[in-house]
């Protein structure tokens, strides 16, 4: 995830105005992809980056992966907006939010299933994402409702508005901790109250859900901290 404050270690976004322009299809990116042709972006596609932030090394370490944020895109009057949650949640457009992203690389996945994404579930959604918007971000990457990381926002967006569990809860317990950023970031945040039983939903996690495919991989991934 991608805070725009200090830096962690562990472990994101849709956008949109009305019912029928959520089954539209959005289109017109300025990145290239792999077939050498700019990505198609729809509503609901997540993204995923590997953010650059002061946190993203400590991220990437504890998760084993280069994927240290994500968010969701939903098409605004024809234009991709990436939904995050980065300080705030807020709308970004999704050119300047791929820019961002270290190396250039992006990775769109999308439902393998588009049937759920019904103009009713996808209302849903947005409606979700709307109660989220401007909540401050996560530091402590709890599965309350008082503050939100990147993650969860894109799982509880799907699940509270689709019914859908993209990607899988795990816990802190579950990460490694062994790489001096994610350990120093940990005690950061922590201190000595190591809070191995708190669940979390990290970006990886809705990266690897058997739900999702990728549509598209742009530029290289930066090599694993």
């Amino acid at each position: 995830m991608r805070p725009y404050v200090r830096p962690f270690l562990v472990i994101s976004a849709i956008a949109l105005s009305g019912v029928l322009v959520f089954a539209m299809p959005g289109r017109g990116l300025p990145q290239k992809g792999k077939t050498g042709q700019a990505p198609a972006l729809r509503d609901g596609d997540v993204v995923f980056q590997n953010s650059g932030s002061m946190q993203c090394v400590a991220i990437a370490q504890a998760t084993r992966s280069p994927y240290t944020h994500c968010g969701i895109v939903f098409i605004e009057n024809g234009r991709p907006m990436v939904w995050e949650a980065v300080g705030p949640v807020l709308r970004t457009p999704y050119g300047e939010w791929a820019a961002r992203g270290v190396n250039g690389h992006v990775v769109v996945k999308r439902l393998k299933d588009p049937a759920p994404l019904t103009p009713v579930h996808l209302a849903a959604m947005h409606a979700e994402g709307l109660k989220e918007m401007g909540r401050p971000y996560d530091l402590w990457f709890s599965m309350d409702d008082e503050r939100i990381y990147c993650s969860e926002l894109v799982w509880k967006v799907y699940e509270r508005g689709a019914g859908l569990r993209v990607g899988s809860i795990e816990r802190f317990g579950d990460m490694d901790f062994s790489k001096a950023d994610a350990r120093r970031v940990l005690k950061e945040r922590f201190g000595d109250a190591f809070p191995a039983d708190r669940e979390v939903i990290t970006p990886v996690s809705v990266f690897r859900s058997p739900l999702l495919y990728t549509v598209d991989s742009i530029a290289t991934p930066p090599p694993q901290p």
